[in-house]
């Protein structure tokens, strides 16, 4: 286990100035990428609602976490803000069809990490299970030094 990141099950973003009002499945903060996920886990046949929760994404949750976090300490301000959502296999390509140009989504097979024999291991552990290798993360200068991305 990576004692660098930390989460947080069933996180309650209250509904205020038409913001929030839905509560992601996980947030997920990662202290050495700079990085808060908000998860987003279903095993629905059909992907319609979470999809839809993807594209109001910014006033469902990145929004209202953001200005949590920042009032918190300033430091959060400067981190990245990532979406993942875990799907059926068989609703994977679906979703990714439909978020393609967003680079603040990950969409991950729950397939694929539920049944370890299906995960594609390349070879090692991956570095990262919370984003696709394609989506990299923001550089960020902070008071905590500079990120690298994945």
């Amino acid at each position: 286990m990576d004692l660098r990141r930390g989460s947080s099950i069933h996180s309650s973003i209250f509904h205020a100035d038409l913001k929030g009002g839905s509560c992601p499945d996980f947030l997920v903060l990662d202290f050495s990428d700079s990085t808060i996920y908000v998860v987003e886990v279903t095993s629905a046949a059909e992907s319609k609602g979470i999809q839809g929760r993807i594209i109001e994404r910014e006033i469902r949750w990145l929004s209202p976490v953001r200005e949590h976090f920042s009032k918190l300490s300033a430091t959060f301000s400067n981190w990245d803000y990532h979406v993942t959502v875990f799907v059926r296999d068989e609703e994977c390509e679906n979703v990714k069809k439909l978020l393609v140009s967003q680079p603040d989504v990950s969409v991950i097979s729950l397939d694929s990490v539920v049944f370890p024999w299906r995960w594609n291991w390349e070879g090692s552990r991956p570095s990262n299970p919370l984003r696709e290798s394609g989506k990299v993360a923001k550089v960020h200068t902070s008071n905590l030094g500079q990120r690298k991305g994945d």
